[in-house]
């Protein structure tokens, strides 16, 4: 079995690979893959395919007949159509093409070769009928012309053998009228050919004559009007078949069209390998006119030539008599281009080489796409930094040079610090841009052979070879905390981060690219663990406590289907009246090892996992029901506030979540208020339009822990939250000093000039309940008043005691 060589041509990914896929189980080969016209003639020029698999429906302007007409005019390439179903027009316009055949989908490998077979045994066929019509074609030219006479008296014609054979007529000796000659001619000619035998004197024309199969050939015919001895017309004359010759003229003009159209540059040589002839895709390709290169040798000023490219002489004698070679070619101006060179020897009659075509095609746009390919493959498209691959083989040679030369190299693990709340708050675009800008910082503080690497999201590894002492990589991430700490202005939003750094050294804190990895990582986690913004050496407890975080983002994955989550509250009072105001819902996590654990020891796991939505949506659910039973239980108008992450209050869905949770316990917006911090207020439209949304279903928002991050004044004025809580950190310094005072005043002074209302958080004595009492009519929370506590402790007795108006 021959295997072919096979180009497919279809617009449908699966049915493609698919079709490749059963190609190659057959045993041939496939060349490309192309769904459009022009990607079939790029493929069919680049990849010489033996034979083509065309979908009649693909992409583009022009469909698959036309793809195949245009491929058999150019290369005379056997075609085969695939088809899933075809209308009686286009089934009509597809066997005009000539196609070698036809495979519906779906097909079986069978069908498929059967075809290939027949489409193989056809085109040989065609081929070797070519080649014996170009021998005929030339035996015809070199044959005698054929003799003829027509008397016009009896209106007969005589001629040859020859003669009959040019005309189509019978051999044996005939006696044809006129007209009867005249029929053989095509119709478009037998007027001239008729006014031939009318006109005096000597007469040469060229005209169609019918052959078998309704084909024309073209003759020359030669004659002389003349009168016999009885003054009767008579007309002598010669013919011979100049059908090749038009053809040839034909392809000649084919071949200058081609020659002048051609997307490739082209050159005629003379033997010597002298530039006769250029086209002007050649000069629109490198610059030079043909005045700037008749007479010169190409090697001379255009091909960057190697010392094993043949010559022109010894392509001439190989058996194939052409060479084909990738290069570069030097533009007028200097510039060099990657080129797809071909040279072919045109022989004459003896063989010789008489002229070389010189075909250059640019291919700089190939080898551009595959360095970028290359390099996308090693790098991250967003910052431009080193990706996971190359950070494995970077680290690996680094390794092995540092064993080599018993140096010192350090890893630098950097995760960023309130990174996903700006992300999840004030969307993707700006969470791009300040990783854009993280990463610049990162790579203006390392050297020229150091490597940064981002392995995606908000994390990089730096790597530094060739220390000369380990403190050295303390010093480096030092400089990138304080770099990375400077505020970032993006878009009009002006934002801060800080990163934790984890540092693993080589040949201290491992000796592999694994070990040393998962313990910078350790060290950057016992870094965040310490309170952020800071960088930590490895050391070997540090694997416990990644180990430990681990385990607890894998129970927390089962904590809410096992019902090991769990509400404490703690009571909100009027300062100055001592009514209960309502309650604030705590989330606490009885965990079946730990014991009872605190938010702060879970919700950044949480936050880090994705598992804050989730928890936070029954958060909501859990103190709504609480509050509902309460206010019934009080007949009171009682409210209870709820903390939302960042992640949880920017969701599309956050404001009509809340509404289905108030309908559920048929509860009216006043009875919920939202708390969220700060952080939320960076991206200021978008938490306005959610604030909004919230107080139109008349919950209140409270802006929480208030004082203690990035609040600016002037936002607040156009953000329509209720309330802000006073951080405890400002409420635990009380009295203490004038200027703790102050502050305290301050924030009451400016909440009361915006409207809003104040809570203070954290009240633990008698004294500061009465110095803010004396500030203002305020509400209040702490320890002063009560503790966190499950519900079933203020549903029994509590309430009843606090619920009195």
């Amino acid at each position: 079995m021959i295997s072919e060589q096979i180009l497919v041509i279809e617009d449908e990914p699966v049915v493609a690979l698919d079709l490749q896929q059963s190609l190659l189980e057959l045993g041939h080969s496939v060349t490309g893959i192309g769904a459009s016209f022009e990607e079939a003639m790029q493929l069919v020029a680049h990849t010489q395919p033996s034979m083509v698999f065309m979908d009649i429906h693909i992409d583009g302007d022009r469909d698959g007949i036309e793809t195949c007409r245009e491929i058999y005019q150019r290369w005379k390439l056997p075609v085969i159509f695939l088809t899933a179903y075809a209308d009686d027009e286009t089934v009509e316009r597809a066997a005009g093409t000539r196609p070698f055949g036809y495979v519906m989908k779906p097909f079986e490998n069978k069908e498929l070769q059967a075809v290939i077979q027949v489409a193989r045994s056809r085109h040989d066929a065609e081929i070797s009928l070519s080649r014996s019509e170009q021998r005929l074609a030339v035996a015809l030219e070199a044959a005698e012309m054929g003799s003829w006479e027509w008397d016009a008296g009896p209106d007969h014609v005589q001629g040859d053998a020859r003669f009959h054979q040019l005309l189509g007529l019978s051999l044996r000796p005939v006696q044809a009228g006129l007209q009867e000659l005249i029929r053989r001619v095509h119709p478009d000619d037998q007027s001239q050919v008729q006014d031939l035998f009318r006109q005096s004197g000597y007469f040469h024309h060229q005209f169609r004559v019918q052959r078998r199969h309704h084909e024309f050939g073209w003759l020359e015919i030669y004659g002389k009007l003349q009168r016999n001895a009885q003054g009767q017309e008579l007309v002598i004359g010669a013919l011979r078949d100049i059908t090749l010759r038009k053809t040839m003229e034909e392809n000649l003009r084919q071949a200058s069209v081609v020659f002048s159209t051609a997307a490739e540059g082209m050159l005629i040589l003379s033997a010597t390998g002298h530039i006769l002839n250029a086209n002007p895709a050649f000069s629109s390709m490198t610059g030079f006119s043909l005045g700037d290169v008749i007479g010169r040798q190409p090697q001379d000023f255009l091909m960057v030539r190697r010392e094993a490219d043949p010559s022109y002489a010894q392509i001439a004698s190989s058996p194939e008599g052409y060479w084909t070679c990738e290069t570069c070619c030097r533009r007028k101006d200097g510039s060099l281009m990657a080129t797809l060179q071909h040279v072919c020897a045109v022989r004459n009659e003896t063989g010789s080489a008489e002229q070389f075509v010189l075909s250059i095609s640019d291919i700089s746009f190939i080898r551009e796409a595959e360095r970028q390919l290359e390099h996308l493959a090693f790098h991250d498209p967003l910052t431009g930094l080193g990706n996971r691959y190359l950070l494995d083989q970077r680290l690996m040679q680094e390794l092995s040079l540092a064993n080599c030369q018993q140096a010192c190299l350090a890893i630098l693990f950097i995760d960023l610090d309130g990174f996903k709340a700006i992300n999840d708050s004030m969307g993707h675009h700006v969470g791009d841009k300040l990783i854009q800008e993280v990463a610049r910082r990162i790579q203006s503080q390392i050297r020229r052979h150091d490597e940064a690497i981002r392995l995606g999201g908000d994390e990089f590894v730096v790597i530094l070879p060739n220390l000369t002492n380990q403190s050295d990589a303390r010093l480096v991430a030092e400089k990138m905390l304080r770099q990375i700490a400077e505020p970032i202005q993006i878009d009009e939003h002006a934002l801060r981060v800080s990163a934790s750094i984890g540092i693993a050294s080589y040949p201290r804190d491992g000796l592999d690219l694994n070990t040393l990895l998962s313990a910078a990582d350790s060290a950057m986690y016992a870094a965040k663990h310490q309170g952020k913004g800071r960088a930590c050496e490895y050391v070997a407890e540090m694997t416990d406590y990644v180990r430990t975080r681990l385990q607890t983002e894998q129970s927390l994955h089962h904590a809410l289907e096992r019902q090991e989550l769990q509400l404490y509250y703690q009571p909100v009072m009027h300062l100055n009246s001592g009514r209960l105001a309502g309650f604030e819902a705590l989330l606490r996590w009885q965990h079946p090892v730990s014991g009872l654990l605190s938010p702060d020891q879970f919700i950044p796991v949480a936050e880090e996992s994705g598992l804050i939505e989730p928890i936070g949506t029954w958060v909501l659910e859990q103190a709504l029901q609480q509050i509902q039973i309460w206010q019934q239980m009080t007949q009171r108008p009682l409210f209870m506030a709820v903390n939302v992450s960042p992640r949880q209050f920017v969701h599309a869905d956050f404001a009509a979540i809340v509404q289905q949770a108030l309908q559920r316990c048929q509860l009216s917006g006043e009875s919920l208020e939202i708390e969220i911090t700060e952080s939320i207020l960076q991206d200021f439209q978008r938490s306005k339009r959610i604030v909004e949304a919230l107080r139109t279903l008349g919950c209140t928002v409270a802006i929480d822990d208030f004082g203690t991050g990035y609040s600016s004044v002037s936002l607040l004025r156009h953000l329509p939250v209720s309330r802000i809580k006073i951080d405890r950190s400002f409420v635990s310094a009380l009295p203490g000093r004038a200027q703790d005072t102050g502050l305290v005043s301050a924030m009451l002074g400016m909440a009361h000039s915006l409207g809003l209302e104040v809570t203070a958080e954290g009240i633990e004595t008698a004294e500061q309940a009465a110095i803010l009492a004396g500030m203002a009519n305020m509400a209040a929370q702490g320890y002063y008043f009560e503790r966190p506590q499950p519900a079933e402790f203020f549903t029994v007795g509590w309430l009843s005691r606090h619920s009195a108006a």
